[in-house]
């Protein structure tokens, strides 16, 4: 009864290679839009219940690259061990081993010591409440007034 089979074959073929096509635009799109560190620690995130060394990489470009803002005030969450609560804390407060967003507590002794100081940036002081994050729950922390 059928008598074009391959008519058939090359438009199921077809289709697989658009869809395909489509997931790889949408990682490119993804990749340039978002930066390709960030695209990947968010991708691993998902299969890896710890992201230490993907914010630890983040930082270090943060510095190497002059980023004040991503180094002084970006807030990001750590996943140091499964079961664990997430820790957030900018670059600059885990490079001086101390927790950010006015908790009392101490870093994690997995996580001591694990990131150095960046000495091409200066951030403002925390007493002057200038690095002060607007909200706990917020994803990146703004200096107050900055808004």
């Amino acid at each position: 009864m059928v008598k074009n089979k391959k008519g058939a074959e090359l438009t199921i073929g077809t289709l697989v290679v658009i869809v395909l096509a489509i997931i790889v635009l949408v990682v490119l799109a993804l990749g340039f839009g978002t930066g390709w560190t960030n695209l990947w620690s968010k991708i691993t995130g998902y299969f890896s219940p710890v992201n230490v060394d993907a914010v630890k990489q983040a930082c270090v470009y943060a510095c190497t690259t002059n980023a004040k803002y991503d180094w002084c005030y970006r807030v990001r969450e750590i996943k140091y061990e499964q079961g664990q609560p997430k820790i957030k804390i900018t670059c600059d407060s885990w490079s001086n081993d101390k927790l950010a967003l006015g908790k009392s507590e101490n870093l994690p002794s997995q996580l001591l010591h694990m990131l150095e100081k960046c000495d091409n940036i200066e951030c403002p002081s925390a007493e002057g409440s200038e690095t002060s994050p607007t909200s706990r729950d917020s994803e990146t922390a703004l200096p107050e007034g900055g808004g």
